[in-house]
């Protein structure tokens, strides 16, 4: 019977030292590129798993993750950075800096103006508003990619004509993430991080969607400006949610 025990015991052993191998915490901290100085509060999610925690005042951070798991590390104004984890990556203590992100100031020109008379309004100088120009390409019918300038067009014009269309193929190449999303709770350590966000790279890397494919996609639910604007990451995903629902019966042929 010794043998038997001995042969169980190892087994059990081996199957708990698989079990850890798989699934061990990364550590490291998260600082400034300019000057190394530690960021503390930066976010730090595995995307794989949807769990994340944020950096302490020394910038700081310890996260379970398994091999071939994806982290992304992001901070408020400054660039985020993304690493698949490798099961090396366990033993090594890592030190992450985050590169700012330019500010983009954008041009003021101020420009005089004469006035032509002495009415309170100066009906001359109230600027007259032209159609919008809309820009077909009409180049491109004419040389070798014809076919291709004709497809593009077409495109668009279905996008503009058939709302449904274009969320139906929206939902089904996202769909899939953001029923994952789903199981986030309140108590999620992610949760709480797209409550306080409000510049959608979180969400983005989470959903694999640019932020301006969410923003149409929420327009054509009847979303308005206002609401994209002001929204926290966490509300746009909500919107997400309650839009994939209302047209899932659609989708799905009921």
């Amino acid at each position: 019977m010794r043998p038997v025990r001995k042969i169980i015991f190892v087994f059990l052993f081996l199957i708990h030292l698989s079990a850890w191998s798989q699934q061990a915490e990364i550590k490291g901290m998260v600082g400034r590129a300019k000057d190394r100085l530690p960021l503390s509060g930066a976010n730090i999610i595995n995307l794989t798993q949807l769990t994340g925690t944020i950096s302490n005042t020394s910038g700081y951070f310890r996260l379970p993750a398994a091999p071939g798991d994806t982290l992304l590390i992001s901070f408020l104004g400054y660039k985020t950075f993304k690493m698949k984890v490798d099961s090396s990556d366990f033993a090594v203590f890592h030190k992450i800096f985050l590169q700012q992100e330019p500010i983009v100031l954008q041009e003021i020109v101020i420009k005089s103006h004469e006035l032509t008379g002495v009415l309170p309004v100066d009906l001359a100088l109230i600027p007259v508003r032209k159609p919008p120009k809309v820009d077909l390409h009409l180049d491109l019918l004419f040389g070798d990619t014809t076919a291709n300038a004709f497809t593009r067009l077409n495109d668009n014009i279905r996008k503009i004509s058939d709302p449904v269309g274009m969320l139906y193929n929206f939902f089904s190449a996202h769909g899939k993430d953001i029923r994952k999303l789903k199981r986030l709770k309140e108590r999620d350590q992610v949760y709480a991080m797209l409550t306080r966000r409000f510049d959608r790279k979180i969400l983005s890397e989470l959903l694999h969607i640019p932020p301006e494919d969410v923003y149409r996609v929420l327009q054509w639910c009847d979303y308005d400006e206002h609401f994209l604007r002001n929204a926290s990451d966490m509300q746009i995903l909500e919107a997400l949610k309650q839009c994939y629902e209302r047209h899932r019966p659609v989708m799905e042929g009921e």
